[in-house]
């Protein structure tokens, strides 16, 4: 395989980890221990914070067995795939689906190191507070107060214990740089 074909065939399987075809843990075989998110001016670093931000947003009420569907899987020469796609899952007891969204990762021997986000891509699953910059860092406390309450997974360690949806991980590092 090219590098090109290594580098899409590893975020293709990042969007099987998101749909929830696959437990969040599987993170851990195609995303770096120490990989940089970064989300409007907000910088997370680490595998295990990463991981605590998907089991967490599974876990939202507002929107039930959510599914990430692609639209398009760009692959460029400078090691970066971007994803184009929308959410989908139940919400008030029907089919809905999300405005269109992108996230954008760069990829070293086939693992993912950074990721580039945004607050919107998320407003679908927690609530449309999260177009705003102070609706984000209210989720972000949310966040906080929910993994104190539920089992801590370390994908850095390989302990993973059941969480609130699949056996999946929680938070161990999350550097806040302000919007």
């Amino acid at each position: 395989m090219t590098v090109e074909e290594t580098n899409r065939a590893t975020v293709a399987r990042l969007t099987t980890i998101l749909s929830g075809e696959l437990p969040i843990q599987a993170g851990s075989e195609i995303i770096a221990p120490d990989v940089v998110a970064y989300v409007d001016g907000w910088q997370f670093e680490g595998i295990n914070v990463w991981a605590h931000w998907i089991d967490y947003l599974r876990t939202r009420e507002r929107v039930v067995e959510p599914t990430l569907l692609v639209d398009e899987l760009e692959v460029r020469s400078d090691a970066r795939v971007t994803v184009r796609g929308r959410w989908q899952g139940t919400r008030d007891g029907h089919m809905a689906t999300s405005n269109p969204g992108e996230a954008t990762y760069r990829l070293v021997e086939g693992r993912i190191v950074e990721i580039w986000s945004t607050r919107t891509n998320y407003a679908f699953l927690c609530g449309e507070h999260l177009n705003y910059s102070w609706g984000f860092a209210l989720e972000l406390l949310r966040s906080q107060w929910w993994r104190l309450r539920v089992p801590r997974l370390d994908l850095l360690a390989g302990s993973w214990p059941q969480s609130a949806t699949m056996p999946t991980p929680s938070v161990a590092n999350v550097l806040l740089a302000g919007d």
